[in-house]
């Protein structure tokens, strides 16, 4: 499996066998022609490739690329978890939270820091009604994967401590804004020792509106061990999710806590 630290050691093995190519080879005479006049083209081609592959492959989540993340349960049972982000929201939030309730399901919320003000009350309900809570960082900026690791690491632990100071817990999961990783993330991630949770079912919820389309999709493409990503502060979050149980019941699935289905530890 590629990673960025294999494609970074290949990138500087070729990056060194080029230019002692070029300033050995060329220099006695042992290399000549194309190569010898423009080495420097090889040397940028190499170079855009190293920063193209790193680039894309951050925008893959499930790919361990830049970071290892948990995106599927082990397991061939008809099992699944729902996980909800970018809450909480003091309406469609509580709308969804009541519907699990109401069907004695577990929830995995990745809640942003800067929401939980106001909303304390919100999150210990969450908490003692069984649901797991996840760090989202603490703004969501558009702007996240730009910041420095230093930025990064206040981000997830001033949003930790704010989720510990409602419920008395830090936690132990994160979700990568955009579900996008980089190396300067990954680095913050390492240091604060969190556990990446991806998923391998994407509602694209905040881009389709139609409830019963989007649903469809989702249940389509679940599989046993499926990690469902859904948003708890749309307006139509709450159909959708009743839809989405609705046909997970349909197909035979039950929906279990996260941690039965990748049985780490969520909080310290």
């Amino acid at each position: 499996m590629i990673t960025f630290r294999k494609l970074t050691i290949l990138f500087f093995i070729l990056l060194l066998i080029l230019n002692v190519g070029h300033f050995i080879g060329c220099r006695m005479d042992w290399l000549n022609g194309h190569f010898c006049t423009h080495t420097y083209v090889y040397i940028l081609i190499l170079f855009l490739l190293y920063i193209g592959i790193s680039i894309t492959m951050a925008f893959f989540i499930g790919s361990d690329f830049h970071h290892s993340c948990i995106c599927k349960g082990k397991t061939n049972e008809k099992l699944c978890s729902l996980t909800f982000d970018d809450g909480p929201h003091p309406g469609n939030t509580k709308a969804v939270l009541d519907i699990l309730n109401r069907e004695q399901l577990s929830g995995t919320f990745f809640v942003i820091g800067e929401k939980l003000k106001g909303n304390e009350s919100l999150i210990r309900e969450m908490d003692s009604t069984g649901h797991l809570i996840g760090n989202h960082s603490w703004s969501h900026s558009n702007w996240f994967d730009f910041f420095t690791g230093k930025r990064m690491k206040r981000e997830l632990a001033t949003t930790a401590n704010a989720i510990s100071e409602i419920i008395g817990r830090s936690p132990l999961l994160f979700r990568p804004p955009f579900g996008v990783l980089n190396p300067t993330l990954s680095s913050a991630i390492k240091y604060l020792a969190y556990h990446v949770i991806g998923w391998n079912v994407r509602s694209y919820d905040t881009v389709h509106h139609d409830v019963t389309k989007t649903a469809a999709r989702i249940c389509r493409n679940v599989s046993p061990g499926s990690i469902i990503l859904l948003h708890d502060p749309l307006a139509n979050s709450p159909l959708l999710l009743e839809a989405v149980i609705t046909g997970l019941k349909n197909q035979g699935y039950s929906i279990v806590p996260l941690m039965h289905l990748i049985h780490i530890e969520a909080y310290v």
